[in-house]
């Protein structure tokens, strides 16, 4: 297993990275100002980026197979990331289309990779407090940039946006690479198509809303109420803060009955008190607290899928494609609302709630399902041996011979390397020989070692 001192700070390098993303490529204020003013495409810039982010999401989900890959992913796809921001620096519109395409996908990978980290070094009860501040962290970036961007030059904005991806790129070349460690394949339960298809068409569903909110609702927001760039993210940091404290303390399926109860809620004040402030800034604060507790439950739901199922890749990437690809629907359906004049904020709500009522229904047959399947995941890894637990993350190369598993269940035991000699017939010369080949397949330098990472193996496993 990867070294968790390590992880943690890989898992902020999100925060940084998205931080960049919001900022940016995504709707983010640096787009807004940085982007030259004889860009004549026939697709937004955000809407390139987020094409190319979900094809490269689904077919890298599909493709990459190999999790020890996972910090590789990471640094060549951040080296392209910042290699694609310089590039933009010059003042030629004709390079952005291929700009953001290529910012679409090599973000895309990074979060792959990422997703292998996360998945496997933060326990299932410590997900959504640590997913909670990666969220914040990536907000607060945005916001710090949602500032600059009023009061600098948008070259030098677009320059400054890159410190976020250059401090991760450091963050992550001081990291070991553990190449020798994969995630432990999980026989207890198998991937099952049905449950993963019917997640995806879930998010799917709940964040078409998420391209009502960007092509429709938060245009009119900012037209109408001066001190929207003032109070826009706040009700989301705030409600990520309360979730955060109080996360470990929360049923799991809470975030996501509260999140669609308060989107509906949204859109009805949006379709029916939009010719008042006060109904502009209670749209913004429903929209803001819905969407905190909805992007939480996904990732820490994606990462709990990820450690029973032992597919990162995979369920990150499909699950995502779906999130964006939903997103950009919503654009796209919202630009053709925005033509049929003001009924648009009543056909939007009818819309809306087709998706919140289908969001409704499937929550149970959801959390039944993935409940049943954690708790079989948990019988099966407290049946476990320690020897089993502490050998299945050995890569194939590397694994014990017979008599080497014969010496590791003996010092699992707490017996004597004397004791181990006498009872396999070997002299104490040749069991050192034994003990040294088995250190170093597991890394470690003597028995305290190896005791000490068999105890934080069923630490990991019963820690569920």
């Amino acid at each position: 297993m990867v070294n968790p001192t390590h992880n943690r700070y890989i898992n902020w390098t999100l925060a940084l990275y998205f931080g960049w993303l919001l900022s940016f490529p995504f709707y983010g204020p640096v787009l807004a100002v940085a982007l030259p003013a004889d860009f004549a495409g026939s697709f937004s810039p955000a809407l390139i980026f987020a094409f190319f982010h979900a094809i490269s999401l689904l077919l890298g989900g599909i493709l990459l197979k190999n999790t020890a890959l996972w910090k590789k992913l990471m640094l060549w796809s951040l080296a392209a990331t910042i290699a694609v921001n310089a590039i933009l620096l010059f003042p030629s519109a004709r390079l952005w289309p291929w700009g953001m395409a290529l910012l679409g996908a090599s973000s895309a990978i990074y979060i792959l990779g990422w997703s292998y980290p996360y998945t496997v070094s933060i326990p299932v009860t410590g997900r959504m407090r640590q997913m909670a501040s990666i969220i914040i962290g990536a907000n607060l970036i945005s916001i710090f940039f949602n500032y600059i961007s009023a009061v600098i030059s948008p070259g030098l904005t677009l320059a400054l946006a890159t410190a976020p991806l250059f401090t991760a790129l450091a963050v992550l070349l001081r990291s070991p690479a553990d190449p020798d460690h994969v995630l432990p394949s999980r026989k207890a339960v198998s991937l099952p198509s049905p449950l993963i298809l019917i997640f995806c068409l879930f998010i799917a569903g709940l964040y078409l809303n998420g391209g009502f909110m960007h092509i429709i609702i938060f245009p009119f927001l900012e037209t109408d109420m001066p001190f929207y760039h003032y109070i826009s993210t706040l009700p989301y940091i705030a409600v990520l803060l309360l979730l955060r404290h109080f996360g470990t303390r929360l049923q799991r399926y809470f975030p996501v009955y509260m999140g669609v109860t308060l989107l509906g809620m949204a859109f009805v004040s949006f379709a029916l008190l939009d010719k008042i402030t006060a109904g502009l800034f209670l749209t913004e604060t429903l929209m803001g607290a819905a969407f905190a507790l909805l992007d939480l439950f996904v990732w820490t739901t994606l990462g709990d899928l990820a450690f029973i199922y032992g597919a990162p890749f995979l369920i990150f990437g499909l699950a995502n494609a779906a999130t964006v690809s939903s997103i950009i629907a919503g654009d796209l359906i919202g630009s053709k609302l925005l033509q049929i004049g003001e009924t648009h904020r009543l056909v939007t709500a009818v819309f809306a709630a087709a998706a919140i009522f289908s969001a409704f229904a499937v929550i149970p047959w959801l959390n039944e399902r993935i409940n049943k399947d954690l708790s079989a995941f948990k019988k099966k890894s407290e049946e476990e041996s320690p020897v089993e637990a502490v050998t299945k993350s050995l890569p194939p190369k590397q694994r014990l011979t017979p008599r080497e598993t014969e010496i590791t269940v003996l010092i699992l035991k707490g017996i004597t390397n004397k004791e181990i000699a006498k009872q396999l017939f070997i002299s104490e010369n040749t069991l050192k020989t034994h003990l040294k080949h088995i250190f170093s397949k597991f890394g470690v330098s003597n028995k305290r070692g190896l005791l000490t990472l068999a105890a934080q193996k069923e630490n990991d496993n019963t820690g569920i």
